[in-house]
């Protein structure tokens, strides 16, 4: 996984050490967070079917969290109990900031795991003679094959592909993140890893100092359990729960960009109440790493994009701080081809990079033969811009996502909260009718045991969207041929923007199989245990496509969840050839593919 290297690491010697939660406090903590996933979790019955996994069979569990020692073998327990859904989305996040990480990064390539990136600031290439393409054989005895083996479940925003899961176990091998890793805190500030590596002239063996950041947890404070009883667990209570960085290299991305820029993150605009609670649920995004990375690229949300660019290429946006896309122009024989990148689906202003995407488009329109589309690593974001972005991208009507619902609540007064914005802001007695059909849905629903919604859509009325047009209702959509490029990291509402182009016949993807990860995600804090302070992220409903797809260990369905969006065309990216080239036979692949698009072959 490449970073760049940090400007500064703080050293703690002082642990997050205090006593340990009792027996009682671990159990409750545990049943909380069964009780959560029974209650929110919508592709449980899928996972049973996709996995045969049953996260409401709890005794094995119970039984591990009663013999659990201490709190961090109580939160690896809730950290692999989630981990075992295979969910892209879904995660328990232990509270605290320490990461402890070696100065070099590492990712598969061609099936084994190669250096992709180096601190040479760190790493003195007279004292580590290695480099980018050498293969990672090792570190302290234990080989690369069985750390990814053992780092499965820690791998965060992977564990919907298992492709996506090893590669962030291997990233996992050097970058421990506690709030992910819970035995990060194994490894202190000055520790010395040994490190075996396959170099070019031969197999060396490396010793490299830990470098860390923040303080290591150990324990939770000390809280009493309530005195006017003991919690006593027994066998009818545990039953009765049942039913409650990228790039290749740093020259490969200072090719896109003229200068510094902020990449967009989080959506910036203010909202407070309803409003704040409708956008929480139509979250599709993946789980940023919210503590202080070693370096400034994680594998999603690159501004840049992985390869270097097309012979030919012309930059238009991607310089400038205000820029939310890397685009451009390429010749492709005779003709003018459009590329665009976009990194994200959740931009600091949405407003802003909506009128910067329309104005691209108008370009592209006017000016190119066909376009390239590029969402790999993009993790994804908020399901309503990215409907409004596919707007631009389809000249006719097209179909959006539906999203079947676990019926609780908190949806009913979302879609009765649309109902009344409908009826008090004067919409057509059509619309609300239809409002009043979602919300009568979710009420059905909510009288079943665990019940589910049909597909229904989660920002507007119907599934069924317009082009975009300007005040005169002219068209504004792009309407030539479309290239889309995907990769194992394209996540969520990247998949959603993917599968709406693929479904609807208006775009050809190329690359790799997507993320599998297929619904909205909520992030839950107290309500995932008192005691532990743990937060866990919960999927709360299941992306419908229109038809079945059929994926390789896997039964056939209509789901984006773990299936993800295979690519029509395989181009993968992962090789050596690609890392050590900037990408050049990738870029050459999808050249040529839009050339077959365009009819420039």
């Amino acid at each position: 996984m490449q970073k760049l290297p940090i400007a500064a690491v703080f050293v703690c010697t002082v642990a997050s050490c205090f006593a340990q939660l009792t027996p009682e406090q671990k159990t409750t903590d545990f049943l909380a967070i069964a009780g959560l996933y029974d209650k929110e979790y919508a592709p449980y019955n899928w996972k049973v079917q996709a996995f045969g996994y049953d996260m409401l069979k709890l005794s094995p569990w119970l039984v591990q969290v009663n013999a659990s020692t201490d709190d961090l073998s109580f939160y690896d327990i809730c950290v692999r109990y989630v981990a075992s859904l295979n969910d892209f989305h879904d995660e328990f996040v232990l509270p605290s900031y320490y990461e402890a990480f070696l100065p070099f990064t590492v990712d598969i390539y061609d099936g084994k795991v190669l250096v992709d990136a180096i601190d040479t600031n760190a790493l003195d290439p007279k004292t580590y003679p290695f480099a980018v393409g050498d293969e990672l054989v090792s570190v302290d005895g234990t080989s690369a094959a069985t750390w990814i083996a053992n780092l499965g479940p820690y791998a965060v925003n992977g564990r919907g592909n298992p492709v996506s899961r090893n590669r962030l176990a291997a990233a996992t091998i050097l970058d421990r993140y506690q709030g992910w890793y819970t035995y990060a805190n194994k490894v202190k500030y000055g520790d010395v890893a040994t490190v075996v590596i396959n170099t070019q002239k031969g197999t060396s063996t490396f010793k490299i100092s830990w470098e860390t950041i923040g303080i290591p947890l150990t324990a939770e404070g000390p809280v009493p359990d309530p005195s006017t009883t003991s919690i006593h667990v027994t066998a009818a209570l545990r039953s009765a729960v049942r039913t409650p960085i990228r790039q290749s290299s740093r020259a490969a991305a200072d090719t896109w960009a003229l200068a510094n820029r902020a990449m967009s993150r989080r959506v910036a605009q203010p909202a407070t109440g309803r409003e704040a609670s409708a956008r929480k649920l139509r979250d599709l995004g993946y789980l940023h790493p919210d503590h202080l990375v070693a370096g400034s690229i994680d594998p999603f949300g690159a501004m840049d994009p992985l390869f270097n660019p097309p012979p030919g290429f012309k930059l238009r946006l991607g310089a400038a701080s205000t820029d939310n896309f890397v685009s451009g122009t390429f010749p492709v024989g005779d003709a003018t081809v459009g590329f665009i990148r976009i990194p994200t689906f959740e931009p600091n202003d949405e407003n802003a990079a909506l009128q910067q995407f329309q104005g691209e488009i108008a370009y592209f329109q006017r000016n190119t033969s066909g376009l390239v589309i590029d969402v790999m690593g993009n993790g994804g974001g908020d399901i309503c811009y990215t409907n409004n972005m596919l707007q631009f991208l389809f000249p006719a009507p097209f179909q959006s996502m539906g999203f079947s619902l676990r019926a609780t609540e908190q949806w009913f007064l979302y879609f009765e909260g649309q109902l009344l914005d409908a009826v008090f802001g004067g919409a057509p007695n059509s619309v609300i009718q239809q409002y009043a059909t979602l919300l009568s849905e979710v009420q059905q629903a909510l009288s079943q045991n665990r019940g589910m919604t049909p597909p229904v859509p989660l920002c507007s009325y119907t599934l069924t969207y317009p082009p975009a047009t300007d005040q005169k209702g002219n068209n504004l959509a792009y309407s030539k041929p479309i290239l889309l490029l995907t990769n194992n990291f394209t996540g969520s509402a990247a998949e959603t923007f993917s599968a709406t182009l693929q479904d609807g016949n208006r775009a050809t993807v190329y690359g790799e199989r997507t993320s599998g990860g297929g619904g909205n995600v909520v992030e839950f804090g107290a309500n995932a245990g008192p005691y532990g302070e743990g937060t866990v992220r919960v999927t709360q409903s299941l992306e419908v496509r229109r038809h079945n797809i059929t994926t390789p260990g896997l039964p056939s369905a209509p789901y984006i969840e773990n299936i993800g969006v295979y690519p029509d065309i395989i181009g993968n990216y992962q090789t050596k050839d690609n890392l050590v080239n900037g990408g050049t036979t990738f870029v050459s692949g999808f050249s040529a593919a839009i050339a077959r698009l365009i009819g420039h072959e």
